[in-house]
């Protein structure tokens, strides 16, 4: 573990710098616009209370963030494949005493879960920070300071567990497309990306015309789907919000939701199709390692 610790630390040391501008930036900008534009929050017209509009602020930058950090991990994923090869650094990493299921593990560990989980708590946070003008502009700082924070930050943390756990079992869904274009990119170099593109665009488009079979695109549309329905499992199930002033009386009841949901995602689990995705992702890396061997 110790040796593994190690690994997670080079990742923040090489990125660390990248990282806190991506994360920082989402709140940056948000700031900036409530400050010279200012805020407005309105749906048919009608404002949200004060609960209601620090909630949606919340939820909007923590969505903002995490979309702008699940973009840079997954456009940086096939390049992390050939990254010690390239720069050479991999004749020092070998000579470490740790496996290369280690050092490819802390490279996905770092980029592909700790880098979204953390978008989601700075997200969350930076709304919490910036409702202060949200609230100067709308309602005035007595009744944000009057506000019942007890359930308002255990919506908001239930709210972000949810959503980091979620983030979590939907990488799992998406693995033999994320590690499968890692392992083409780490093969292939920079044809790996285009060669995984070409099969699934071109190989779906044939099956489907020539003989009828359209088993690629339906795995590809199922994977998207389970991935989805993990970081929101009972969306077509959950209370339709017909007016603003509803938000409020529905939040004593979001921290039970949120734990509801996450178990419906948990049950998803247990389907063939899930077993099938870790299998191909787990084939995909050892095709990650095998290389890796190969090239050191």
């Amino acid at each position: 573990m110790k040796r593994f610790a190690t690994l997670l630390q080079r990742e923040w040391m090489q990125h660390q710098r990248g990282w806190l501008i991506l994360l920082a930036l989402p709140w940056v900008l948000v700031m900036g616009a409530g400050i010279f534009a200012g805020f407005q929050i309105e749906t048919d017209g009608k404002q949200p209370g004060v609960m209601a509009g620090t909630l949606m602020l919340t939820m909007a930058l923590t969505a903002l963030t995490l979309l702008l950090a699940c973009g840079a991990s997954l456009l940086m994923a096939p390049g992390l494949a050939r990254r010690d090869t390239q720069d050479r650094s991999i004749e020092f990493w070998v000579s470490l005493p740790s496996a290369h299921t280690q050092s490819i593990g802390a490279t996905l560990l770092m980029h592909l879960v700790a880098l979204p989980v953390a978008a989601v708590a700075v997200g969350a946070v930076g709304g919490l920070l910036a409702s202060p003008l949200l609230a100067v502009q709308l309602w005035g700082l007595g009744e944000w300071a009057a506000m019942p924070w007890g359930l308002l930050l255990l919506t908001v943390i239930s709210m972000a567990l949810r959503v980091a756990f979620g983030l979590v079992l939907a990488l799992l869904w998406l693995s033999p497309l994320v590690l499968g274009t890692m392992a083409a990119s780490a093969w292939l170099k920079r044809w790996g990306v285009p060669a995984v593109a070409l099969t699934l665009g071109v190989g779906h488009g044939l099956l489907s015309k020539l003989y009828g079979l359209t088993f690629v695109g339906d795995t590809l549309r199922y994977l998207f789907i389970q991935a989805a329905r993990a970081v929101i499992a009972t969306a077509d199930d959950g209370k339709e919000i017909k007016h603003l002033e509803e938000i409020d009386a529905l939040l004593p009841s979001l921290p039970a939701w949120f734990a509801q949901d996450a178990g419906q995602a948990v049950l998803a689990l247990a389907t063939p199709g899930f077993a099938a995705a870790l299998a191909a992702g787990a084939l995909m890396f050892g095709l990650l390692v095998l290389r890796r061997q190969r090239g050191s």
